[in-house]
């Protein structure tokens, strides 16, 4: 069951590269310079900073179900923007409202997909390589330290399953309720598909190498990377229960993939 990931990988990376001309023609980078490794910093502390907010307000549910509802419609919109324009606007709000009445897997990952998607396409046309596989490295270490040390992130994770929101990519079992989030099902993390997929949208975005048809290969071999991580994290989850840290994984798959395929290119 586990490795139907693998397939919301792939299709999150199709739908991230092939976003990636209408988000550059829109203007959508976040950082003028995309090859200043500072920007990666930023960005971890962007990650830090929310992480560390949500955590600090999830003793109140309301309040933290309210903000993250609002974060998640003016996500999608966001992402929408260069397909839909303002329509964009409709496609976020029946989706968020949906979530907020009445929730359901199909829904939230619909809605993770969009995510994971969209926010890999921006970041990865706004951070050349170098500041990505930098960014990779770094949170593939905060990942192990705040999975398997800190455990904080599985604090975390424990209260994005229960709010029911589209953080999680969630493949259910037969007889899964949405209602009760400690029923049989398997999960992963909206960062887990993003990150490695900044690595692999940047290397098609602004690698110089030749293509197999439609995607060159540092970003192809970067792809293949991550997916041969992904199978080894879900080798050892089914060999070893309990929450895993997916970062060391994938990240490290993507980032020998991509130099694997600059050596090739």
């Amino acid at each position: 069951m586990r490795y139907l990931f693998i397939f919301v990988f792939l299709i999150t990376s199709a739908i991230a590269l092939a976003a990636t001309p209408s988000y550059q023609e829109a203007g959508m980078a976040v950082f003028e310079n995309p090859g200043d490794v500072s920007n990666s910093i930023y960005y971890i502390a962007l990650i830090f900073g929310f992480t560390a907010f949500i955590l600090l307000i999830s003793k109140w549910r309301n309040l933290l179900k309210s903000l993250l509802y609002f974060l998640v419609f003016i996500s999608i919109y966001y992402v929408l923007i260069p397909f839909l324009s303002f329509y964009g606007i409709i496609v976020a709000a029946l989706l968020t409202i949906m979530l907020v009445l009445k929730p359901n897997w199909i829904v939230i990952d619909i809605s993770a997909l969009l995510l994971a998607a969209g926010v890999a396409s921006i970041f990865g046309i706004s951070l050349k390589p170098l500041p990505a596989i930098v960014l990779l490295s770094i949170l593939a270490i905060y990942d192990a330290i705040s999975v398997y040390k800190t455990k904080h992130m599985l604090s975390l994770a424990n209260s994005i399953t229960d709010l029911k929101i589209p953080m999680l990519f969630i493949i259910p079992t037969e007889g899964f309720n949405i209602e009760n989030a400690k029923d049989k099902a398997a999960y992963m993390g909206v960062g887990d598909v993003v990150i490695p997929n900044i690595l692999i949208v940047s290397a098609q975005h602004f690698s110089n190498s030749p293509a197999l048809y439609f995607i060159k290969y540092p970003a192809l071999f970067s792809l293949i990377g991550s997916i041969i991580g992904l199978i080894a994290l879900i080798y050892l989850i089914e060999k070893k229960s309990g929450g895993h840290a997916g970062l060391p994984f994938l990240n490290a798959g993507a980032i020998v993939g991509y130099i694997i395929g600059c050596i090739i290119g």
